[in-house]
């Protein structure tokens, strides 16, 4: 793939420089350069909650396997509903009844007991008066009642969980009717974390003068969870050129992951790589990735986080995104969730979406897509309105953590698109947090 670069200014191709790419090129980008994962793992029924199905698995014996009772009640032959029977015997769940029934017979039996030989019918115990030895159903009882006949909840061969299905409990009982004990799921795909900056602590170390703790480490490896992948942590790297070229090469020569995910240190583009020196560069992930591996794209039309770049290191994918947080957790979902979820074999990521109106207008921007915090607040009649936090002046949206804490969702604002007060928007909810959604059915803006 051609090298795409290109620098903050820059819309357009200039000299062999390439523009940046629409969310949608990258995000198209993005899930070319990733495949989906081949190896299976087995793993215990109990433990598959969440994983995804590498087979398809059928039922091996029917369910149930034999007559059983729906209800606590006492097994007949329908035909002799009209007369009193004579109660032979009882049977409970998990043992085999010692008799058949025969005319003018009852058997009682609990939930679930097997319904002997002879008999046609259970009738509910509630409706049978018991005197003497003798029952007398005081229902209508007909033939098959309360009665579940073999298979007709599975039947052998019926497919119980299909290939690539992400395992719910409900299947796991549905396996566990079968015996299953250990199911063959796709191996999670091992994600390769880094982050870049003089200026990060480790977590739980004390902090020096203009220092600041690693956030993105933690974010990373937790939104890699979250997306149904491994994480594995290959180190923090200071802004300095044999460093960040040192880590990345070590991080191709280890075989313990399949994609790599990097925040920091993108902002520089090739051309500002070749014309200073490398100890003036703080941001050298791009340029360095380009010399150890390939970099295919470098730049997109979208902030925040316009200098989100990726590219191959030892043969594999790698996302290169920006430092601030903010821009981190956008990107991650925007561009990392949907190649990790290919690579995973689950059905792509979406956000809820629920209908709002704009509390305040939104100007047009000609080049960039923006992706904007938003708050939800119900009016008095109950209907939502979004409140978009929009980026201070001077620090960006990316850099406010109080923003990202307050935030309900946010609203994708496309290139060029002017966005009128009171205007019906869709803002894009977590599933978590106390916004005032809740389960409400709202409509969407598609």
């Amino acid at each position: 793939m051609t090298v795409r670069e290109g620098s903050e200014g820059d819309t357009e191709t200039r000299g062999d420089i390439r523009r940046r790419l629409s969310l949608a090129e990258f995000q198209a980008a993005g899930l070319a350069n990733v495949s989906p994962v081949a190896q299976k793992e087995s793993v215990p029924l109990a433990d598959a909650v969440g994983r995804v199905a590498a087979e398809a698995v059928r039922a091996r014996i029917p369910l149930p396997a034999f007559r059983r009772s729906a209800v606590d009640g006492y097994a007949l032959r329908a035909e002799d509903r009209d007369r009193a029977l004579a109660v032979v015997g009882k049977t409970t769940a998990g043992h085999p009844p010692q008799r058949s029934v025969g005319p003018g017979e009852a058997m009682m039996l609990t939930t679930g007991a097997m319904v002997p030989e002879g008999a046609d019918a259970v009738a509910l115990v509630e409706r049978c008066r018991v005197q003497d030895g003798m029952v007398q159903v005081e229902e209508p009882v007909r033939p098959g009642q309360h009665i579940s006949p073999i298979g007709e909840d599975f039947h052998v061969g019926q497919v119980l969980v299909d290939v690539d299905r992400v395992l719910e409990p409900v299947d796991v009982a549905a396996l566990a009717s079968q015996g299953v004990e250990y199911i063959e799921v796709w191996r999670r795909p091992r994600v390769g974390v880094v982050s870049t900056g003089d200026e990060l602590v480790p977590l739980g170390q004390p902090l020096g003068a203009a220092q600041v703790y690693d956030v993105n480490g933690s974010v990373l490896m937790a939104m890699v969870r979250a997306a149904g992948a491994d994480p594995v942590w290959l180190g923090r790297l200071e802004d300095r050129y044999p460093v960040v070229r040192d880590g990345l090469e070590r991080a191709r020569d280890r075989a313990d992951w399949d994609v790599l995910v990097s925040s920091g240190g993108t902002g520089a583009s090739i051309p500002v790589f070749q014309e200073m020196p490398v100890e003036e560069l703080h941001d050298l992930m791009p340029a360095v990735l380009g010399e150890v591996g390939q970099l295919l794209a470098h730049g997109i039309r979208m902030t925040p986080g316009r200098p989100t770049a990726l590219g191959r290191l030892g043969g594999r994918p790698a996302f290169l995104l920006p430092g601030w947080p903010y821009a981190v957790l956008v990107h991650f979902e925007m561009v990392v969730a949907p190649a990790l979820a290919k690579m995973a074999h689950r059905p792509a990521p979406a956000r809820r979406r629920v209908a709002a109106r704009l509390a305040a207008a939104v100007a047009p921007s000609p080049d960039l897509t923006r992706i904007i915090q938003a708050q939800l607040v119900a009016d008095e009649g109950g209907q939502l309105v979004a409140h978009l936090l929009m980026p201070p002046a001077p620090p960006s949206a990316s850099r406010i953590m109080t923003q990202m804490l307050t935030a309900d969702g946010f609203v994708v604002v496309e290139r060029g698109e002017r966005l009128a007060a009171g205007e019906e928007v869709a803002v894009w909810v977590s599933s978590a947090g106390s916004s005032p959604v809740g389960s409400r059915d709202q409509g969407r803006r598609d």
